[in-house]
């Protein structure tokens, strides 16, 4: 032990004190070894985080492809649903357009039955007001 009196420091002392310092110190070849060894140890951590990564990203890429394929089958189901829903359109179109296309039929018959009617009931109606007219006359 070191006395803490510096006028009493001896040799021993001094040895001691240097011994004890040589025993914490490093040399300059530890020094070394041990750099290499901590560079060797992060670099295999690095390679083993870069593998980890490389293997996560490859599944994420996978799970990507997965809902790819997921959005195009929707995709297609959309088109498909798309122009079913188009040919129903097109044949509901063509059906009420003949549908209207009978009606307007109907309604012109009815317009040209109205219109006979009306020029008969014209004709019977002027015949009627001579007949009068003629009776009229006669008395």
């Amino acid at each position: 032990m070191i006395d803490p009196d510096n006028n009493t420091f001896t040799q021993k002392d001094l040895l001691q004190h240097l011994l004890h310092a040589a025993q914490h110190s490093v040399t300059r070849e530890e020094m070394i070894v041990q750099f290499s060894r901590a560079e060797k140890i992060s670099h295999e951590n690095f390679e083993q985080a870069d593998k980890m990564n490389a293997e996560r990203f490859k599944q994420i890429d996978n799970r990507f492809e997965q809902i790819e394929q997921r959005f195009e089958l929707i995709d297609k189901r959309f088109e498909q649903a798309q122009i079913e829903s188009s040919k129903r359109f097109e044949q509901a179109q063509i059906e009420n357009n003949k549908r209207f296309d009978i009606q307007h039929q109907a309604i012109m018959d009815i317009h040209r039955e109205i219109k006979l009617q009306m020029r008969w009931s014209f004709g019977v109606m002027i015949t009627v007001g001579a007949l009068v007219v003629g009776v009229l006359r006669l008395i």
